[in-house]
């Protein structure tokens, strides 16, 4: 996530004392944590997000292996399903 990247080259930044980082209020540090927090704790759980990217992946999966195994068998895929199994 391109904020979570975003916090920390900030806060090791500020930290480091480096150019005009060195200066900058900790309110530009802390507000995109408080974003990521927000995101993680709140957000995500409350639309699922990473849990239907997980699903769908755990299913993609299972549907490569499910045809790799068909093929493997010498058996044809069932209707819908794609020959060259390269699962896209």
């Amino acid at each position: 996530m391109w904020i979570l990247i975003v916090a920390i080259l900030l806060l090791g930044l500020k930290l480091g004392g480096i150019g005009p980082f060195a200066t900058l209020s900790w309110w530009w540090i802390f507000v995109p944590l408080g974003l990521l927090f927000a995101w993680w704790e709140v957000i995500d759980p409350m639309l699922g997000v990473s849990q239907r990217r997980a699903m769908a992946r755990i299913e993609r999966r299972k549907t490569e292996r499910n045809a790799r195994a068909r093929r493997n068998l010498g058996m044809r895929a069932p209707p819908g399903e794609r020959r060259d199994g390269d699962g896209h």
